[in-house]
C-alpha cells in the first residue's frame, strides 16, 4: 500500500495548501518569475515525506488534525524544497524527477534568489500565529516564538550542510566525524524536526516530542549513507544519474571515506580532480562498488537503523507505533 494511504495523507490536498502559500502573497503578482517557478516545483510532485513525517509526529498529541499541524507541514517542505534548489546547483544537477531544475530553467542566481524566497517564506509564514497563509499576523505567543527560534536555527543547520558540502568537494582528508556532521545538518535535522515538530503543533507530551527527534534523526543519518550507496549500487535509470555522481562532483560520501583505507584504492581515489578524465573516474567508482565500502557503509547505515528501530519500541503500547513502523520501513526497507 502507498505510505501516503497508508497514513491516511491526501497528496492533493497538502499540495494545493503548499501553492496558497505562494500564491497568497501579495508581493508576487502575476507576471513574476519566482511565482511561476515554485508553483512549477510544486507540480513537478515529490514524495512529501517530510510533511508525512509531520502528520505521524502529531499522532502523538492530543490535537492531531487542527491547521497548526499542517501549517507546519507545508513550511517544513518548503524548506526542504528550497534546500533542493540550492542542492542541485551545489551538485551541478541538470535534472531531478526527469525534469530540468530550476537553474537550468532559469539561471543560478534567479533559483539562488527564489530558493532563498522559499526560505524566508517559511519563516514569516511561521511567525503567524493565525494559521493562515495570507500575509497578515498577530503578536507570536512564547511558545509560538521558541518554535520559530528553532526553525530559524534548523535553515542555519541546512546552511552549513550545502556550504560543508561545497566546502569540501574532493577533500579526500573529510573525517569521518566530518562526515556524519555535514549529514546531520543536511538530511537528519529536518527529519528529525519533522517528527518532534508535529507532535508540538498537536500538543504532545514535551519527552514525547523529543523522543519522535530522537527516532526521526537516527532515521535520517540511515537515509542518508543508503542514499549515498545507491550513487555506487544502482544504474542510472534507477536513480536519474550517472553512477558515482556524486564523487564525480567532488561529494566525499561515507564510500569513499571507506574505501580510502583500502591501500590498494587510496592512490587512485585521490589522484581524482574536477578535471579528471572520464574513464579514470568510472575505473575508481567500479574499484569502489567492488571494495569493502559497500558492505562496511551498509552496516553503518543499518546500525542507524537499529537504534530508530529500538526507540520505536518505546511506543508499543501507542497506537501510532504502527506510524513509526511504516514509515521506518519505507525508508529503510
Amino acid at each position: 500500500m502507498n505510505i501516503h494511504n497508508r497514513i491516511g495523507m491526501d497528496l492533493a490536498s497538502f499540495d494545493r495548501l503548499l501553492q496558497e502559500v505562494v500564491t497568497s502573497d501579495r508581493d508576487l503578482t502575476p507576471p513574476s518569475v519566482v511565482l511561476s517557478s515554485v508553483i512549477d516545483l510544486i507540480n513537478a510532485g515529490g514524495k512529501r515525506l517530510r510533511p508525512l513525517m509531520v502528520v505521524i509526529g502529531s499522532r502523538f498529541g492530543d490535537n492531531g488534525h487542527d491547521s497548526a499541524v499542517m501549517k507546519t507541514a507545508v513550511l517544513l517542505e518548503y524548506l526542504h524544497m528550497a534546500s533542493l534548489v540550492h542542492d542541485d546547483i551545489i551538485d551541478q544537477s541538470d535534472m531531478r524527477r526527469g525534469r530540468p531544475t530550476l537553474h537550468e530553467t532559469t539561471d543560478i542566481q534567479t533559483a539562488v534568489q527564489i530558493g532563498n524566497y522559499m526560505i524566508a517564506r517559511a519563516i514569516e509564514w511561521a511567525a503567524q500565529s493565525n494559521g493562515e497563509p495570507d500575509g497578515s499576523s498577530e503578536n507570536v505567543s512564547e511558545e509560538e516564538a521558541y518554535r520559530l527560534a528553532e526553525l530559524a536555527a534548523l535553515v542555519t543547520e541546512l546552511c552549513m550542510g550545502e556550504y560543508d558540502q561545497l566546502h569540501h568537494r574532493f577533500n579526500y582528508d573529510l573525517t569521518m566525524e566530518q562526515y556524519l556532521e555535514k549529514t546531520r545538518c543536511k538530511t537528519a535535522l529536518l527529519m528529525a524536526h519533522c517528527l518532534k515538530a508535529g507532535a508540538e503543533a498537536a500538543q504532545a507530551d514535551s519527552l514525547i516530542a523529543e523522543r519522535l527527534f530522537q527516532i526521526g534523526e537516527a532515521i535520517g543519518m540511515a537515509f542518508q549513507i543508503r542514499d549515498d550507496l545507491l550513487d555506487f549500487t544502482k544504474s542510472k535509470e534507477a536513480i536519474g544519474k550517472p553512477a558515482g555522481a556524486d564523487l564525480r562532483n567532488g561529494n566525499i560520501t561515507l564510500p569513499v571515506i571507506y574505501a580510502l583505507n583500502d591501500p590498494a584504492l587510496a592512490p587512485q581515489i585521490r589522484q581524482l580532480g574536477p578535471h579528471s578524465a572520464e574513464a579514470d573516474m568510472d575505473d575508481v567508482i567500479i574499484g569502489i562498488t567492488l571494495s569493502r565500502a559497500i558492505e562496511q557503509s551498509e552496516q553503518l547505515a543499518h546500525s542507524y537503523a537499529q537504534q530508530a528501530q529500538l526507540m520505536i519500541g518505546e511506543f508499543a503500547d501507542h497506537p501510532a507505533q504502527e506510524d513509526l513502523q511504516a514509515l521506518l520501513q519505507y525508508f529503510l526497507p
